[in-house]
């Protein structure tokens, strides 16, 4: 499964140059995700890479912090403002990252797609057709 998910463009920069190989979550999406397409939200907002998932963690949330500190680009106190009160955090973590050489409109996956707030699912031809477009690889 391809899983889309919509970041915040100081997170999603920070995942264009390899300084975060975590993307956190409150909830995680089905367990046989095999590729993150990554949305730069407002203002930029286009699809502007895509990512091979290595695994996806659901701890206690100092635990999932002592696993990310130094590779999720967000520092502590922001960090544990997301999660609040949860128990839990929830990380994906990235395997390899490959950038487009030009973000595109989400109407380009499909004319009536519209981006959701937290994460959805896409077609895999849709992203076979995405992943044909030149790419570069991040170095994590």
């Amino acid at each position: 499964m391809i899983a889309f998910y919509p970041i915040k463009p100081i997170y999603s920069e920070k995942i264009l140059t390899g300084k975060k190989i975590y993307e956190l979550r409150k909830r995680l999406p089905n367990s046989d995700v095999e590729y993150v397409l990554i949305y730069s939200t407002t203002p930029m907002a286009k699809v502007v890479a895509y990512a091979k998932v290595k695994t996806m963690h659901k701890e206690q949330i100092n635990d999932i912090w002592k696993m990310v500190a130094s590779c999720a680009g967000i520092e502590e106190i922001d960090f544990r403002e997301y999660f609040g009160s949860n128990d839990f955090a929830c990380a994906i973590e990235f395997e390899y990252v490959r950038r487009f050489i030009r973000p595109f409109d989400v109407k380009e996956i499909n004319p009536d797609f519209k981006v959701p707030q937290s994460f959805c699912y896409i077609q895999k031809k849709d992203f076979n057709r995405l992943k044909r477009r030149k790419t570069e690889n991040v170095q994590l």
